[in-house]
Formats: structure tokens, sequence, C-alpha cells
């Protein structure tokens, strides 16, 4: 029969969605039972080269077993380190130059290293294989009657088992191919991308977790082909039956029945190649079934060939059915081809892994020691020749070849020599230490969390940065508050409803009691004692977090269905209920007793829950957008009804947009409801004013109230949102529903690119908001509380010295109270304080006079450009006019208002007057006040130089950044935002880069110059971007509030390239995935938003609190480690190599070795391997509970080189050269090789001596190793004793052997025989470790750290705990330097004290003039222009006294009730 498609009710739909038949497309294919879709399909490339269908087998795994050995190599050959050693093993072979006799040794070490590498690998790849292999194995439900008639095993139920469906029959996802019909059942996850053809609901609707996908935990809505699934019968299946296997049971007859007619299926489909993008889907599907008994022409219109797919009908591989019983799919993509896998194909190969400080800073000293190591090898071979030249009749050594030629042989020669100074344990080592560090990370209880599991090491090759953290920058929502909304206020019309007392409120208002009460001091609590006593206190925590006060509770529905129900005021009560229960993407889940929403932004499930609190019950929403019918059950008072509504479109939220308007119509589609809620600054704009004078004023008027009581409910820390509707008749949809459609299925294509669909589609959905002439209904204020801990939390980073960086996407004034209460803004930061009896006689003129002296103490700069926004601000121009006013007569003297804009610092406030004529030529009135401002060339640019300038000026001015820290608040947001201009700014490196060519890659010097041009535009922001990082970087801690997620990246990567210090990054949702990757840390919370963030990190936690365990306890221990692994792993290279180097001084530099080439090799592979990786595992150098309650031991490692740094590396490195010495010259000066030591009468001979020297390393660089171990465990014995007997064992192995190496047969033996040889072995062994004992004795006595001090105090235990104020007093030692020091900053702390104390007094002298008084006043103010600002905002209602139009305004927020 022809087929039609059902969702369209007009010609001109239909029309819209037809597809032109004769275009061609990429790929194709017959549709039939059984699947003959091998047999006919077309597949093309974009350059019309024809492809071949691919399997359903996905392949993660890299290696096969025929391909292993060489793959493997080959990956590890990229590594510089191995190559440098496989050339050093070529040398060896050479006969000339080699020192092996031609075997290369070198490979047996390096053959160690890649086996170990290898096996890693191998066991990684394996369980890939088995992950593969279970995967492809996995059964499906395939439909295909012929193949279940000839192979009846197929449809054979295991035991306990109920059979599959009739036609359906078990087939492994790897064999499934393009074609195939396949049945999905709930909870089963989708082997392909599959178009759905059939659902269990009437409507053909499902449900779809994508969490695995994208991270985001509620359910999507998808539809299947409307054509096919209405002509297929339905049976419904109870969804809600606890027998599983009943239930499973009426499934499959379900199944059975609907599937039946699609034995008749043919047809033809026609779609685009595969590609990243998860949302699209392009496409045509003709096809031809039997027309079912459900089917009714009444509900159809004309037949439609070639219906055309979308992206609704395409269900993703790797996501979930949920909440429905079943459906049925065609598969369209398989394999290799699906969606998700081709968004693991990463451009250009693979993402570049993230490395840390110190291996990028061993990168470069690789670098230097391989050009001491070319140095080295040149004096050797000019030494050699030289030698050669001077001792030219030694007929005896068979100098043949020519000086030169000698010389240049032996530079190669001591290549190999010395390849030692390149550690080639090092790459291997620190991959078993930190892979050892990680097991232990993730097994720490103390970061447990109940509910979400313990911490998770996506990537752990970074974990000495932890302890190197030197910026923080952490989203808020989620992150540093719990993401788990809790209603506070409805403000419906000109009425409030409910409560504003938060617990961050709480918090603030407690910070500002301290803070005027400096006396009054509160113990601080140790972190651990605070963990306790929250785990002991720990309650759960309610599902909807919903404490809505009875009272108000009571009085809303009254006022609903009471008396007054017919009011205008219970309509838009009704109204505003009805927007919170469905203007939403929840899903409306029954587990068989109580109705479960699933949703994933917590900010629409509070506001569903508070309808549901008042009597609206979203009951449920089936079908998709544009056909879905939505249930709302309205409790009126014990009686409840079920309205339904359907559901025409939704204009989506997005970063850009801030806001979402669902438009909803009456099941008889009479009229549409069109709602918009988000942001004010976004939804307002869109709101309509009434033609009539009248009501535009009321309206007007109804909007300062509300924007006033938003600020202040912002000012409580709640989250505002405002609230829009509108109705309008069917006939405005029809009209616009085409707008609507042709914007959603815009797609990027030759003409158009991703972004500009994205713009253009934004501009096509304003256009219809806009259209639809919004009115305000209301606004809503929900809290989001703090997680536990938090503020506790940041004020230990702070003082552990990490600053930290708020980005928000929220408004300033909830941004900043948050900050406040998280403890990153302090309260007496913010001098200026608003008195309570503001309205009291006399106070505002206090106020007017004092405020400019506590501005100039201000410690918090907003950088947010308010200069250049106060042209359109006529409220806060007159505020500011009315402050300026002392006189109130309504007029300012011009000359006095020129020089208080100077001293403001208002941009071209000099040239402001020129031009300026008013009606007295000495006066300016407040009209003509706003029109000069407004009438300034003030741009963004300008006022925002002016904020930082200012800030920069009360910076200069604080002596003690410590003492009295300094904090900013940004605002970003748009292009007009200050963040916004300052990152539209070109970046600053490509002032830096240079043009040349290949050759100037390798030196520098064929360089050339690269000219730029820059307009005067792009040189003001560039200049504009370096002066605000240069202030922020001064700041303990900086909130950036309205930020997009472009922006927070675009933060998190300027802070890291220009301080160079290592960030970290820490959010919660899929919006923070893009700053979590560009931070060198990036740590992800498994938050209430879904799972992306925590996927794209490196580690992930469950609440922020655990970043103090991680940072303060793992980082403080892996950074010590790693920086003690690598620094004696190049000390004890550089020992071997040096003894190889002075030797050469004895034998002409001609490449005689001083040891043995079996024991040289197995020095470093061997014998001094292991106990470096149990130092650097398990040391502990402070124990957990001092590093928890004691921040700035924190703070004294992050000082930058303080445990890693050229120059503590070449400390080390001279120190080898030095213990080098002592031991070789000592030793050789003892066994001196003309004594008769033996009793036969035989001397020391080449290999006694170098046996001797050989051991005495090995045992002093072991017993080096015992200085920098902080705490030994009898692991520590084991291995250390062990890797002596080791060594021990291997030597006599060598000694026995005389045919392994004649050399040494029975050497050891002798010398263990030998006094002299203990002897000198003690001396030469003990001078070196008690010359780095005294020097290390010496420091800690005389010029002890902080840290050498709290390792004492944590060894010794000698304090009591109540002194623990992180100050130097609690050593037993406190130098006369250090209290001297402590003594002068006292003194000049009191110098400064009555310094300020006499300014403050003669201020308040009566012998000036009223115009002195604000000249002073406002010269104080100077450094403080976007304060002043906000003063006039904060007392904005209160200017309007001096008003008499003013009087009788008051805030909607007097009006509430319950506040």
């Amino acid at each position: 029969m022809d087929l039609i498609c059902p969702c369209f009710k007009s010609n001109s739909d239909l029309e819209d969605h037809k597809v032109n038949n004769n275009r061609e497309w990429p790929r194709e294919f017959d549709i039939s039972v059984p699947n003959k879709a091998r047999q006919n399909y077309k597949f093309f490339k974009k350059n019309g080269v024809a492809e071949s269908m691919v399997t359903n087998v996905v392949i993660t795994s890299r290696y096969k077993w025929w391909n292993f050995l060489v793959l493997n190599l080959w990956d590890q050959f990229h590594e510089v380190s191995n190559i440098y050693f496989l050339f050093v093993g070529f040398l060896q072979v050479w006969g000339p130059i080699s020192t092996t006799q031609g075997i290369p040794d070198i490979y047996i070490p390096l053959s160690f290293i890649l086996t170990v590498s290898g096996v890693r690998a191998a066991l990684d790849d394996y369980a890939k294989h088995k992950e593969d292999n279970a995967r492809a194995a996995k059964p499906f439900l395939v439909y295909d009657p012929e193949y279940v008639k000839s192979h009846p095993n197929a449809t054979k139920a295991k035991d306990g088992e109920i059979a599959p469906p009739t036609g359906f029959f078990y087939k492994p996802s790897g064999q499934l191919t393009c074609g195939d019909i396949i049945m999905i059942n709930q909870n089963q996850v989708f082997p392909a991308d599959i178009l759905c053809i059939a659902t269990s609901h009437r409507r053909g609707h499902c449900f779809v977790e994508t969490a695995s996908l994208d991270g985001e935990t509620n359910l999507k809505i998808k539809e299947s082909v409307a054509c096919i699934h209405d002509n297929l019968p339905y049976k419904k299946v109870k969804e809600d039956e606890k027998d599983e296997k009943k239930r499973q049971r009426e499934t499959y007859l379900a199944v059975s029945e609907a599937s039946a007619p699609l034995r008749e299926l043919k047809g033809k489909i026609e779609f685009g190649e595969p590609d990243k993008d998860l949302e699209k889907l392009r496409g045509t599907i003709s096809v031809s079934l039997p027309e079912s008994s459900d089917y009714k022409a009444s509900d159809r219109d004309k037949r439609m060939d070639g219906y055309k797919l979308k992206g609704n009908n395409l269900l993703l591989r790797g996501t979930k059915l949920k909440n429905t019983a079943f459906i049925i799919g065609m598969v369209l993509y398989a394999g290799i081809d699906t969606k998700i896998r081709k968004n693991n194909e990463k451009k250009g190969g693979t993402t570049a892994l993230k490395k840390s400080a110190i291996i990028l800073k061993v990168n470069n000293l690789l670098l230097f020691m391989l050009a001491l190591q070319l140095f080295l090898c040149f004096l050797g071979a000019v030494y050699s020749g030289v030698w050669q030249t001077d001792n030219s009749g030694a007929w005896y050594l068979d100098l043949s070849s020519s000086a030169a030629t000698e010389a240049c042989l032996r530079f190669f020669t001591w290549f190999i020599i010395l390849s030692q100074l390149v550690p080639i344990s090092l790459v291997v080592t620190a991959e078993l230490t930190k892979k050892f560090q990680q097991l232990f990370m993730e097994r720490d209880v103390n970061m447990w969390d109940d509910q979400k599991g313990p911490l998770k090491v996506n990537y752990g090759q970074i974990s000495e940065d932890l302890g190197q953290v030197e910026y923080i920058f952490s989203d808020k929502t989620g992150t540093l508050t719990q993401n788990r909304m809790e209603f506070r206020l409805a403000f419906v019309g000109a009425k409030a409803y409910g409560s504003s007392e938060t617990d961050i409120a709480k918090r603030v208002k407690l910070k500002e009691e301290l803070a005027k009460n400096p006396e009054k001091k509160i113990r601080k609590i140790p972190w651990t004692e605070r963990v306790k006593t929250f785990e002991k206190e720990m309650e759960a925590v309610g599902v909807d977090g919903l404490k809505f006060p009875e009272d108000i509770k009571k009085e809303m529905l009254g006022l609903m269905w009471g008396r007054e129900g017919k009011s205008k005021d219970a309509d838009l009560l009704r109204n505003y209920l009805t927007h919170m229960a469905i203007s939403n993407t929840i899903t409306p889940v029954s587990d068989g007793k109580n109705l479960v929403y699933n949703s994933s932004s917590p900010d629409e499930l509070a506001l569903c829950n508070f309808a549901k609190h008042l009597g609206f019950k979203f009951l449920s929403r089936s079908g998709a957008e544009g056909n879905a019918v939505v249930t709302v059950e309205q409790d009126r008072l014990g009686e409840k009804v079920n309205v339904q509504y359907r559901l025409q479109g939704v204009l989506p939220f997005d970063s850009v947009r801030k806001r979402v308007t669902a438009i909803y119509s009456d099941m008889d589609r009479e009229y549409v409801w069109i709602m918009c809620k988000g942001a004010d600054s976004c939804v307002e704009p869109l709101l309509n004013s009434s033609d009539k004078p009248g009501e535009a004023k009321k309206e007007k008027v109804l909007m300062d109230q509300m924007k006033s009581s938003l600020l202040e409910a912002s000012n409580y820390g709640l989250r505002t949102l405002l609230v829009a509707e509108s109705k309008k008749p069917f006939s405005w949809w029809e009209k616009h529903r085409s707008s609507f459609l042709k914007a959603k299925d815009l797609q990027p294509d030759g003409t158009m690119t991703k972004q500009q669909v994205k713009l253009q589609r934004r501009s096509m959905y304003k256009k219809i908001e806009v259209a639809a002439q919004l009115k305000l209904l209301g606004a809503t204020a929900i809290e989001d509380q703090l997680q536990h801990l938090v503020p506790e939390c940041i004020e230990d980073l702070l003082e552990g010295g990490v600053k930290v960086w708020m980005l928000t996407g929220d408004k300033r004034e909830t941004a900043k109270n948050i900050a406040m209460a998280c403890n990153l803004i302090e309260p007496d930061m913010i001098a200026l304080k608003i008195p309570e009896n503001i309205q009291a006689q006399g106070a505002l003129e206090e106020f007017r006079i004092n405020s400019a002296q506590a501005l100039s103490e201000n410690r918090l700069i907003e950088i947010t450009g308010k200069w250049a926004k106060l042209k359109e601000d006529t409220k806060a121009l007159e505020d500011l006019y009315y402050l300026i006013d002392q006189n109130h007569d309504g007029a300012i003297q011009k000359d006095e208002l020129q020089l208080i804009l100077g001293v403001l610092k208002i941009p071209n406030a000099i040239d402001m007057f020129s031009d300026f004529k008013t009606a007295d030529k000495d006066t300016i009135t407040l009209n003509e006040f706003i029109g000069l401002i407004r009438g300034t060339d003030i741009d963004m640019i300008k006022a925002i130089r002016a904020d930082i300038k200012a800030g920069k000026a009360r910076l200069n001015s604080i002596t003690d950044l410590d003492r009295y820290p300094v904090s900013m608040v940004v605002e970003g947001g748009g292009e007009n935002s200050a963040l916004g201009k300052i990152s539209e700014a070109p970046n600053s490196d490509m002032l830096a880069r240079k043009d040349g060519s290949w050759l100037a890659k390798i030196c520098p010097c064929f360089e050339k110059e690269r000219k730029i041009e820059l307009s005067k535009e792009e040189l003001d922001q560039l200049l504009l971007k370096e002066e605000f990082f240069e202030l922020a970087s001064k700041c303990k801690s900086v909130v950036a509030c309205r930020c997009t997620p472009l922006q927070k990246a675009w933060v998190v990567d300027e802070m890291r390239k220009r301080t160079g210090a290592v960030c970290l990054a820490i959010g919660d949702g899929g919006n923070d995935e893009p700053m979590i990757k560009k931070a060198n840390v990036g740590v992800g919370i498994v938050g209430e938003e879904g799972s992306a963030a925590a996927q794209a990190a490196d580690y992930a936690f469950g609440q922020f609190r655990f970043l103090h365990t991680l940072l303060f306890v793992h980082g403080s221990w892996s950074y010590e480690r790693i920086s003690v692994m690598v620094l004696y792993i190049f000390y004890k290279t550089a020992i071997a190599a040096s003894i190889m180097f002075f030797f050469g001084f004895f034998s002409a530099f001609s490449g005689q070795q001083l040891f043995n080439a079996w024991i040289y090799t197995f020095y470093n592979a061997v014998f001094t391997a292991v106990p470096i990786i149990v130092v650097a595992v398990l040391d502990q150098g402070l124990s957990a509970e001092y590093l928890e309650n004691l921040p700035k031991a924190y703070r004294s490692l992050i000082s930058r080189g303080q445990l890693f740094g050229t120059r503590i590396f070449f400390r080390w490195v001279m120190s080898a050269v030095v213990h080098t010495a002592i031991i070789f010259f000592t030793a050789f000066w003892c066994l001196d090789t003309n004594a008769i030591t033996f009793p036969d009468g035989k001397t020391h001979g080449l290999w006694m001596t170098s046996t001797t020297i050989y051991t005495i390393a090995i045992v002093m660089v072991s017993f080096r190793l015992t200085f920098e171990m902080r705490s030994i465990t009898w692991i520590h014995h084991f291995f250390f004793w062990g890797s002596l007997a080791v060594f021990v064992l291997i030597a006599i192995g060598l000694n026995v052997l005389p045919s392994f190496n004649p050399d040494l047969y029975f050497v050891v033996f002798a010398m263990w025989a030998n006094p002299q040889a203990w002897l000198t072995s003690i001396l030469a062994g003990s001078l070196p470790l008690l010359l780095d004992l005294a020097i290390r004795g010496v420091k800690i006595e005389l010029f002890p750290s902080y840290l050498d001090l709290l390792r004492e105090r944590c060894h010794l235990n000698t304090i009591e705990e109540k002194k623990m104020d992180e100050t130097y007093r609690f050593a037993k030692r406190h130098s006369r330097a250090q209290a001297k020091k402590h003594k002068q900053g006292i003194d000049k702390f009191k110098h400064k004290l009555n310094e300020a104390t006499h300014r403050r007094i003669s201020t308040h002298t009566a012998h000036k003039t009223q115009m002195e008084k604000v000249i002073n006043t406002l010269l104080r103010w100077r450094d403080l222009t976007g304060a002043v600002l906000d003063a006039t905002e904060e007392i904005g209602k209160t200017l309007h006294y001096d008003d008499p139009k003013a009087k009788g305004k008051n805030s909607l927020l007097e009006d509430k009730k319950g506040i």
C-alpha cells in the first residue's frame, strides 16, 4: 500500500519534509526479510570510490598475535631514550670503537626494559581483546522467519529462559550487518546504530539513556519511523509488572504480534555516510507493508514516498533503552561506522597525552646531559690524540693509525662508555612507580564516597603535579555546591511566596559579624578533626530537598481553589505552577509504587517538585516532540483532575541563549501556550510592552520591582530565573511552525559551517520568541547548598599558597555571595557597608562622607567595565548624581563635578565639558548630567582599563599581600562583557613568533623577523589583556561570573601559559570539560549532571573536599617521591660514568674500561633499580595527618624549585662528581699496585682494583639512598638488603665461570680475603657519606627550612597539639635573624596602624568647608572606581529619599510573606 506520514497536518508541512528523490546519496541498500542488503548495497565515499559493508565487530585492541612483536617495538622506539640506546648498541658492534669486543651488551638492559613495557602493553591489550570478544559474542534477537524455520536450534532457549518471539533468533553482535531487523529489550545496550521502526509505546516513542555517550543522566526521547510503526499491530505491555518472567513473556508476545507484518517488508533506504554528529541523520526511506487493523486512514494524509529520516530516529551504539519494554529497529551503521566510533577517531592521530612539569623539565635536562656527554667525549678524544702524539715511539702499543684518526675513533668509544649519563631505566621506573602510586590513591578510604564510590584515576602519569598546584580553577554549581536544589522563593506577578533564609546567607552573616569583632576569635579546628565530626553527624539528604513553609503553601492553595479562585492572581499562580510542572525535559517514570522524575538538570527537578508539592503533579509524557502528550494531575483541595497538553515544540537551552522556550497547545489545538524561562538578562529583552500607556507603565514598574527583588534574592545566594508566557491562537503556531522546523533541521553543508548553523538557528528561534509577545509571569529563586566542608577546604587551600579561581555562569551578586561563603572573599575585603539605620536622620549624609574612606580600604577589585554600561542605566546615573549632590538642590557646580569625575577616573573626564552646554553656565542639573554621560565616548575597552588601573593602584598601596590579600571579581558572558572583550584580544605569543624555513627550527640564527600588523583596537585589546592577567596573577582569589564554557577554558589556558605554573581545573558537568582538558591536572566531580567531566578528567571523585587529601597528602607525597627518584637516578648514573671518565686519565683515554662490561651494564638495570622504586612508592616525608592539618607544609613544597629544579639537579650532579672523585682517588691511592699485598708476592691488578671500586660504588650509592628515606618499613629493609644480596650473588656467579670472563675468575674471593681491600672499601665508601651527613647537619641545624622543621616535629613529636598554628614558634630552635625579622615586622605594622588612626581622625576635623570634605573623600576613592558604582547600586533605593518623585516606591520583597 501507499505509505503516508502521520505527523503532518498541512500540505506545507508535507512539502517541507519532501526530499528530492533525484539526489544521489552516498549509501543505499534494499530492505527485505530475510536481509539481502549484502547482495545489493551501494556504498560510496566522498570521492566516489566504492567501499565495502563492514561487520559489527569493533576492535579496541591494538595488536594481533602475529604483529605484536613488530608493532610494539615500533611503538616503543618512538621514545627518544630507546632510540638513543639502540644507537649506542650499533656503535658497540663496530670493532674499532667497541669496548665490548663487538658485543652490544647495552641491549641486555634495553631488552629488559622493552620486555617489561611489552608485557605491560600485552596484558593491557589482552584485556581489551577479551572485552572485544565478549562484546562481539553477545547475542541479540534478529528477525528472520526463514532462517528460524531452517535452523530450529537457533531459537532454543536455555534452561529457565523464555523462548524468543516468533521469527526471531539469537545472533552474535559481531555478525550483525546493515539491514538486520533487531529487537532490543528494556535496559539492553544498543549494539549498533539502529533505525527505530517500532516501539512498545503506542505513539512510537522510546526513552534512551546516553550517559555512556555524553555523560548526561537524563533520558532522551527518541521516536520510530512513523510510516512503519503506525502500520504495525500494537499490543500494550505492563511495564510495571514485578514478575520479571511474566513481563518478559508479555513483551515477547507483543513483539511477535507487532513483527508479523514485517515478513512482507520491502523497500529501499538511502542515507548519508557515517559522521561524528550525534544528533544528525540524513536520508530517506521508502517501504511497503500490509495495512494493519489499527491503521486509520482518517488520521493520515496522502502517501509520502521517500520519508525523511531524522536524528531522533537513530538509536546510537553504546546507549541504553530505558522505560520502554522493547523496540524493533534496523541496523543502519555497524562496527567502525557507528557514530561513537567516529567520535573516538582523533584527528591527526591520538590526542597528545599530558606530561608533568617534572617530566618536561627532565626532557630539557636530558639534552644537557647529552651535551655534557658529547663535551666529555670531545675532551677524551683530544687527550687521546695528544697522548699518542707525545708517545709515538711506544712501538709495543701498535699505534699504526694517525693521531687524528685515533682521536675520532676514541670519540665514539667514549660515547659508548659515557652512555650511562643518560639513565636507561628512568622511563620504566617512572611508569612502575606511578602505577603503584595510582593503586594506593584509589584505595584511600579518606576519598571514598558512599554513593559515588572511590577516587578513580584515569591518567596517573602526572601524579607529581598534584604536589605543585598553584592555581585551582573551579566551577560553582555541582562542584562547590551540591547541585541539589531547594526551592525557596516564588515570584508570581507582584507577589512573592516563600522564605529567603539560606545556609549561605547564614555563613556570610557570621563572617561579617566576626569581621566587625576581630577580638572574637574562633579556634581553628584541624582538618582531620573536622572530617571525623562531619562523618559522625552526617545525615541523609532528602531526594527533592524541598522545605517550603506549610502556612504559605496553604495560602497559595486557598488562593487557587478557594473563594478567590477566579481572580487574576489565582490565574497567574495556576499558570505559574503549570509552567513549573511541564516546561522541562523531565521524564516521569513509575517504579510500581512511586513516581520518579529522571532529569539531568537539578534546577528543572526542583521546579517540578515544587509544582508537585503545590498540587500540580507531572504524571506522564508520551510521544516525541511535535506529537507528544503531557499529563498534569491537579490536586484541587482533594479533588484530583488530569489536564493534558500537546507539546508542539521546544526552543532548547544553550550557553548563549541561556533560556528555554516550550510551546504547548490544548488537546483540541485551539490555542498555543508559549512558556519561556531563563536568565533575566536574556528573557527581559524578549518581553513585549503594552500599547496602552497605562498598562505599559504598570509593566515597567513591575519589571523594576522584579529586578530589585531578584537582586536581593541573589544577595542571599539564590539562583534566579525569569519566567514569561504568552497565549496565542493555534493559527499563530501554524504560521511559525515551518520556521521552527526549518531551524531545527538546519545542518552544516558546503555553504554553511557548524558555527553558522548555530547562529542562524538561534536567530530563527529568537524571531519566534519575539513574535510571541511574551509577558512577565514571575520568577523563581532556588538555593544550591554548599557541599560539606567546602569553605574549610578552600580556606586551607588558600593558606597553603594555592590561588583559587571560581568560574561560574551565575550573575555577579550570586557569585560574590557564594564566594564569600566559601572563604574566597573575606568580609573585611569589602570595607563599604550600608548601615542598617540608613533611613535615620543624618545617616545618609554620614554615609556619603565616610563611604569614600571605607572604599579606599577595599581589597575586592571588580573588573566589570561599568563606566561603559553607565550610559544605558538611567537609575545608576541618578544614584550617582544624588550621591555627589550633597546640598540636595538639584544642581552641581561644573568645576566641582569635573574635578570629582576626574578623581573617579571616568574615561575622558577632562574633555567632557569642552563642548557641553548647559542652561546655567556654572551648574549642571540631573537631566543635563545624564545627557553629558550618555554623550561621552566611553567604550568598553576604556572602561575596563579604568577598572584595571584602579585595581593596580589599590594593589600597589598594600605592602603586605600575605597579611592583607586582594581578591578580584570579573564579569564574563557575551562579547560586550569585560571578560569577553579581554578574550577577543590577539594571542600574545603571535608577537614572539618568527618566520623561517625548516633550517630555522634547527638553528635559530636562520629565523626571520615576522611583520605583524595590528589595528588600534586590536592593540588596545592586547594591552588590556596583558594588564588584566598581570593584575589577576597577584590576587589571592578571582571570581569570574557569567562565564561561558569557552571562556572558562580560555582563562585556564592563558594562566597556564603565562605563569608556567601547574593549573588544576575541577568541574562536574559537560560544560566544564573544555577547561578540564586545558589544565595541567583535570579533576572531575561525579555529580548530578552526569559523568562527562569525570570521564574527561585525570582524577575523578565524589566530593570537592576530597581535593584536600588529593593535593595535601598524595600530591605532597608524589611530588617528593618522584623528585627524589629522578634526582637519585641521575645521581647514580653520573657516579658510574664519572668513575669511567676519571680512569681515562690513567689509561690515556684509550677506551680501556675499568669495569667488566657485564657488571657495568647491570649497574643501573639490576643492582640499584629496585630500592628507589620502593622509596618512590612507600616513602612518607610527613604523615598524612600532619599534611592534612598543616597547609603551610604544602606552601613550602610549591615554592618553585623547592624539591626539583635546575639548581637542585646540578647540585646532585656535582655531588655525584665529588663523591666519585673521593671514591676513585682514595681507592687508587690505597690500593697502590706497587705494594706487595698477597702472600704469594702478587700485587693488586686492574680487575682487583676495579672490583673493589665497583663494590664501593654500589654500597655507597645504596646507602646514599637511605638519606632520602623519611620512613623505613620492613619492605624497605627487604628490598634494600635484597638488592645488595643480588649483587653479591651475581658477582660470585661471574667470578666462578672462567669461560664467561677469564679476567674476573675468582677475583672477588681474593678481594674478600684481602684486609687492605676491606679497609679501603670502608674508608672510600664512608667519606662521601660522612661529607653529605656533615653538610646536611649544618644546613638543618643552622639554616632550617620550614619543611625541615615540620619533619622534625612530625618525627620527634616534641610540641603539643594546641600550638599547631603553623608558625616558626612550634620548633625548638628559633634563629636570632628570624626573631629580629619578626620584631621588625611587628614594629612596621604598629607604625602603619598609628598612621591610619591619625588619618582617620584628621578627616573628621570640623574646620573644613563642604567642598573640601567632598574632595578629600573622593581623593580616597580614586583607586576604587568600580566599587563606587557598586555602592550606588546597593543604596539605590535609599538615595531616592532625596527625590520627591521616588517616594512611595517599595521593593517587591517588602510584600512577600514568610520572609
